[in-house]
C-alpha cells in the first residue's frame, strides 16, 4: 500500500480545498482558486489567514476529519490552528501511509440537496478507482491539476493517481494561463473540468506534442474538444463517475460511447459493482444510461433532475424555492438553458408582485438576494420578467 501514501503537503492541499468547500456550503463564503492555492502550511485558520470564526473552524474541523474517516475531536482540540497543525495531526494519525490505518474516505456531493450527507467509500474502493485511472495515464511523465482535491474524482486523479505512478504532481490552480502554457511539457497530463477547459481555451493556453487532456464533471462538447486538439492536446480522456457511485467509465472521444471500468459489470439496465473483496452489489447510476453493449454506454439526463453547471450539480427546483421567498416575487420558475458554446446556465422566469416594476432596481435587488442565498453555480444568469409564467 506504499504506493497510496499521502504526503503531508498533499494533506495541506486537501485541508484547504475541503475547508473552502465547507465555508461555501454552510457559511456562504466564496474563495477563488487563486486564493485557495495561496494557502500554505503556515496559513492561520483564524485572523491573519483564512479568517474563520470559531463556529466555522469547528465545522471545518469536523468536515476535514470526516474526509479521512477520523474522529472530529482529533482536530477540534487544536482550535485555533494553522493548516500545518491540522495536516501534521492527520499525517501522524495515519503514519503517512493511507493504506496503514485509513479505513474510509467521505465526500460530499456537489449539490445543495442533502448537503449534510456524506458519501463514504472504503479505502479499498478508493484505491481500486485510483489504480483503474492510473492505467489510463500510463507513461505520462508529470500530472498537472486544475481541479481541487476534495471531491472524489479530484482526490483520486490529482493525489492518488500520480502517487501510484510515482510521477510529480503539480497544483496548477494558482497559475496564470500564460504561465501554464510555459509550464506544460512533452508527456504531461493536465486535468480540468470542461468549464475550466473553456476558460483555458479562451485564454489561449497551448500545449506541446503528446500532452494529454483529462476532463470530468460535465459533458464534453464536440466544439470544445476540437479547440483543445488545436491547442496541442493531442490525447484526450473523459471520465465518468459521481460522488455516490464512484469511478464508472471513460472514453477517448465525444463521438464514442463510454467504456465501463473493469470493476463494473452490466446486469440488465443496472450496474453491478465488483468490490475489492470480490463481493458484488447492485448500484443505481445517478444518470440515465443507454446501453450500446455490455461494456459500452451513453449518458442521458440526471435521474434526480440536476443539471451540471461548472461541474456542480444544481437543482433548478431548489433555486426556484429560494427565489420564491424574495419579497418582490409573486411567482417564478427557474429552468436550465444552454448557451451557444454548450454551457448550461440558469434562467429565472419571474412574475413580480403588482406593486413592483420590472426594472433595473428589481433586477439588482433580486440578484443581490441570490448572491446572499445561493452558491455561485446556483445563481441565475438571466432574469426574464413576465406577466404570466409560461407554465401556467
Amino acid at each position: 500500500m506504499k504506493s497510496f501514501t499521502i504526503t503531508e503537503d498533499q494533506i495541506v492541499r486537501i485541508i484547504g480545498a475541503v475547508s473552502a468547500d465547507e465555508l461555501s456550503r454552510r457559511f456562504n463564503r466564496y474563495f477563488d482558486f487563486l486564493t485557495i492555492s495561496g494557502w500554505v502550511p503556515q496559513t492561520p485558520l483564524d485572523r491573519g489567514g483564512i479568517g474563520m470564526s470559531e463556529a466555522e473552524m469547528e465545522s471545518c474541523a469536523q468536515r476535514v476529519a470526516a474526509f479521512f474517516g477520523l474522529d472530529a475531536q482529533l482536530l477540534e482540540r487544536q482550535l485555533p490552528a494553522t493548516i500545518s497543525d491540522w495536516a501534521g495531526t492527520i499525517h501522524g494519525a495515519v503514519l503517512g501511509a493511507a493504506g496503514a490505518k485509513l479505513q474510509k474516505f467521505a465526500f460530499k456531493g456537489a449539490t445543495r440537496k442533502n448537503e449534510n450527507l456524506d458519501c463514504a467509500h472504503s479505502a479499498g474502493e478508493i484505491y481500486q478507482y485510483a489504480a483503474a485511472a492510473a492505467n489510463l495515464f500510463y507513461g505520462r511523465r508529470r500530472l498537472l491539476s486544475f481541479v481541487a482535491p476534495h471531491s472524489l474524482l479530484g482526490f483520486i486523479l490529482s493525489v492518488l493517481t500520480p502517487n501510484l505512478q510515482h510521477i510529480d504532481a503539480v497544483d496548477a490552480r494558482g497559475m496564470t494561463p500564460e504561465l501554464l502554457s510555459k509550464t506544460l511539457r512533452f508527456g504531461d497530463v493536465l486535468i480540468a473540468t470542461p468549464t475550466l477547459w473553456r476558460y483555458m481555451m479562451r485564454e489561449k493556453v497551448t500545449a506541446p506534442d503528446n500532452t494529454m487532456a483529462v476532463s470530468f464533471g460535465e459533458a464534453m462538447t464536440f466544439e470544445l474538444a476540437a479547440e483543445m486538439r488545436k491547442a496541442g492536446f493531442g490525447v484526450m480522456r473523459e471520465l465518468y463517475g459521481t460522488t455516490e457511485t464512484g469511478l464508472v467509465g471513460w472514453r477517448d472521444s465525444v463521438a464514442e460511447p463510454f467504456i465501463l471500468f473493469d470493476h463494473w459489470i452490466r446486469d440488465g439496465d443496472r450496474l453491478v459493482r465488483i468490490r475489492p473483496c470480490g463481493a458484488e452489489s447492485h448500484v443505481d447510476a445517478m444518470d440515465m444510461i443507454e446501453w450500446m453493449s455490455d461494456r459500452n454506454f451513453k449518458l442521458g439526463l440526471r435521474r434526480d433532475g440536476a443539471v451540471q453547471i461548472g461541474a456542480v450539480n444544481v437543482f433548478p427546483e431548489q433555486v426556484t424555492d429560494v427565489l420564491s421567498e424574495h419579497p418582490r416575487i409573486k411567482k417564478c420558475i427557474v429552468r436550465a438553458g444552454r448557451s451557444g458554446d454548450g454551457v448550461n446556465r440558469l434562467i429565472a422566469h419571474i412574475v413580480l408582485k403588482p406593486e413592483f416594476q420590472p426594472n433595473d432596481a428589481s433586477a439588482r435587488e433580486i440578484d443581490a438576494w441570490c448572491r446572499m442565498k445561493l452558491r455561485q453555480q446556483e445563481r441565475p444568469r438571466i432574469y426574464n420578467f413576465e406577466v404570466v409564467l409560461s407554465a401556467e
